[in-house]
């Protein structure tokens, strides 16, 4: 004989009866198997709470059959309890696993993506960063979150590049320069030559042409490190150092500088008569504090949230070079994406790198005012003179480290 069929409206979580052998369907009908010989279709109310009507109810009737609910006056109380405490268990062990059941697979589907720098805590680059994860995580409702770490917490610029080379970091944000650590990011140094840019627009606009793009897909193939984009303008390098003023390229003769360990300043520099210290980012404070260092060569984005400023009181704005910063991805995350997640990506870093441009802007106003306050001397320098006692530092590398010619190419953006 066929089963007896019954249709009610119920208060009760989907989450809670999907794992008691049911399906719910687009219409809100939740069919709940009843043994062997039938089914029991079931109209659920959504996002009700799970009451003990249908708990005693539906668990009798599928545990009993069609109609157990009902006879329910033809057994004694002992027994109706019995029914009930039996039903009450395997539903509520049934809720008990889906609801563990549809976390994981929540925790699944989210992608985590850490993301560092080497900046502070509230600078500009920690700003653009949370932009970036807010409109990574809207784009695509959650799936990818970013997670931020500053204060160089991954590692300093290196361990950041090595962690994405071997899928142990995801992402990072920090000049676009530093990928030049890659030997085979080589070409990149042609954004340090001395006064190649015009400005920092002018910088941005040639870092996001095709022209650089192909440059990035050959650093990503060859190293395993990707640059999206490279939007967020930095303010120019500069020199700040503990003793001065640097007005002249002259003034800089014998000083110890802590900069880049990159060839294209190497040259800069020892042009200039310095004599360079390698240190990290992270060790410039103790290194100015300490005498380890003269001087170091920076922009306001970088030397203002460190405080360089409490034990190097000399700012020489030579602006002999303007960057933007970078955005790193690590080449095999890049690969397991989907377009439509790439895409997601590559906005995100567009509307954290407009983050970046305006607290830049900020800062550079709020750095005059702390130089002030803090007896920080600034200086304008002969830039022409500094032009001219470098011009010859970037046909060094024509045609060796960058391609022939790619200096006129660049300086032709508009």
């Amino acid at each position: 004989m066929a089963r007896e069929q019954a249709s009610t409206w119920v208060a009760c979580p989907t989450m809670a009866v999907s794992r008691y052998g049911g399906t719910l369907n687009h219409s809100g009908t939740l069919t709940i198997s009843a043994g062997g010989a039938g089914q029991i279709p079931i109209r659920v109310a959504p996002q009700a709470t799970l009451c003990i009507a249908f708990i005693n109810s539906l668990a009798i009737e599928t545990l009993y059959g069609p109609g157990a609910w009902r006879r329910r006056r033809d057994i004694s109380p002992k027994e109706e309890d019995q029914m009930k405490m039996t039903a009450l268990k395997v539903v509520l062990a049934a809720a008990s696993l889906s609801i563990l059941a549809a976390f994981a697979a929540d925790e699944a589907v989210a992608k985590e993506i850490r993301i560092g720098t080497i900046s502070a805590a509230g600078s500009p680059w920690d700003k653009a960063l949370q932009r970036f994860a807010e409109v990574l995580a809207a784009e695509t409702d959650g799936e990818l979150r970013a997670s931020v770490y500053t204060d160089g917490q991954l590692g300093d610029i290196p361990q950041l590049l090595t962690g994405m080379q071997l899928g142990n970091v995801e992402m990072g944000y920090f000049g676009l320069g530093s990928a030049t650590y890659l030997k085979e990011a080589a070409p990149l140094t042609v954004i340090y030559a001395p006064y190649l840019f015009r400005d920092a627009g002018h910088a941005e606009r040639a870092l996001n042409s095709p022209a650089f793009h192909e440059i990035y897909d050959d650093i990503a193939e060859a190293t395993g490190v990707r640059i999206v984009a490279a939007w967020g303008q930095r303010s120019p390098r500069a020199v700040q150092s503990v003793k001065g003023p640097v007005e002249k390229p002259e003034d800089l003769n014998g000083m110890k500088l802590r900069i880049p360990a990159m060839p294209i300043f190497e040259e800069t520099f020892k042009t200039l008569g310095v004599q360079i210290v390698p240190m990290g980012m992270t060790e410039i404070y103790t290194g100015l504090s300490k005498g380890l260092v003269e001087g170091q060569d920076n922009g306001f984005d970088l030397a203002l949230p460190l405080k360089f400023h409490e034990v190097a009181k000399h700012w020489s704005a030579t602006g002999h070079a303007y960057e933007t910063t970078g955005w790193f991805i690590s080449e095999q995350l890049w690969q397991s994406l989907s377009d439509d997640e790439r895409t997601a990506i590559s906005k995100a870093t567009e509307e954290g790198g407009k983050v970046t441009t305006a607290e830049e802007v900020k800062l550079q106003e709020e750095a005059l005012k702390v130089f002030e306050a803090e007896g920080v001397i600034y200086t304008v320098p002969d830039r022409e003179a500094f032009r001219e006692a470098l011009k010859d530092v970037a046909a060094k590398f024509e045609g060796s480290v960058w391609p022939e010619g790619f200096t006129d190419q660049i300086q032709a953006i508009e």
